[in-house]
């Protein structure tokens, strides 16, 4: 699909912008508050109707914007949406209009949240706008509020990191966890967890899944949001996991069971890690952690 606006066209993969934000999307979080402003005039299409128009085409969500910043405290918003495809003409300066101004930009150089967007499927480009919206909300926060958990996935496609965050949220919830916390996940292949076990725990042997909690924590015992969240972003951070896909193809076919589920297991294991459980005493506190691992997994329905 070819796309174009005054200054700028662009070679659009519609089926692939239209698939990733239907699993994605929505992953910035606001420092100051005054974003929300934007998603309630992006749910109702309080938004030029050229830029709806175009969003549209692609199938994505006015709302789902992979970058939002209210620029000036008086409504001037910066906003972007990435778009797979290639940049085919590139004039130079922004196209002005009444509302703003949009282009068409590569996406090195945009500011990207994180490594929120790196399962964004490659090549692609920025919808870059400037619009000025009208204030619309009787109190803007001034704190920050972010999102339910932050948990940015990278190494697969968006469906496979889609279906992680909703199991890792799954199991936090189901381990009473009711603040927002951020869990940063790694999807790799054998020889890379070789390197990171090797290189993190001095153990020279690839495995299946690798843990990295922030925090030392007692099973059942929640880190508290006062003390532990970071001041800058309103989350508490777990820690790291890290995944080999290799090793989940392997297993599941050796236990019987879909790779959808092992996958699922390894990320419940892996979180349970994160939040102090462990099972090294091959007693009391494996036994512990593998029946919460048990409960999880059928709540979700994914049992043996």
């Amino acid at each position: 699909m070819e796309i174009s606006i005054p200054g700028f066209r662009a070679e659009a993969d519609a089926e692939a912008t239209r698939a990733w934000y239907a699993h994605e999307g929505d992953e910035w979080y606001c420092m100051c508050g005054h974003c929300r402003n934007f998603v309630a005039q992006a749910k109702t299409r309080q938004l030029p109707e050229e830029l709806l128009s175009l969003l549209d085409r692609l199938s994505i969500p006015p709302e789902k914007a992979t970058y939002v910043c209210e620029m000036d405290g008086e409504g001037l918003y910066e906003l972007c949406w990435n778009v797979s495809g290639k940049l085919l003409e590139k004039s130079g300066e922004a196209a002005s209009t009444p509302w703003g101004s949009w282009s068409l930009e590569d996406r090195d150089g945009q500011y990207q949240p994180s490594d929120a967007y790196e399962d964004f499927p490659d090549p692609c480009f920025v919808l870059h706008v400037f619009l000025r919206l009208p204030w619309v909300l009787d109190e803007p926060m001034d704190t920050p509020r972010p999102k339910e958990h932050y948990i940015p996935v990278q190494g697969a496609p968006g469906e496979i990191c889609a279906f992680l965050r909703k199991v890792i949220a799954a199991a936090l919830t189901a381990e009473g966890v009711d603040f927002p916390c951020e869990i940063d996940v790694s999807l790799t292949d054998d020889n890379r967890i070789h390197e990171i076990n090797r290189e993190m725990r001095n153990v020279d042997a690839p495995t299946d899944v690798l843990s990295f909690p922030a925090l030392e924590l007692t099973p059942g015992v929640l880190p508290d949001p006062a003390e532990d969240a970071d001041p800058g972003t309103g989350y508490v951070p777990l820690g790291d996991m890290a995944i080999s896909l290799e090793r989940v193809k392997a297993q599941a076919k050796e236990y019987g069971h879909s790779e959808r589920r092992e996958l699922a297991y390894l990320a419940v294991h892996s979180t349970l890690h994160l939040l102090g459980y462990d099972h090294l005493d091959e007693g009391p506190q494996k036994a512990q952690m593998r029946a919460r691992e048990e409960t999880i997994m059928a709540e979700l329905g994914l049992t043996r």
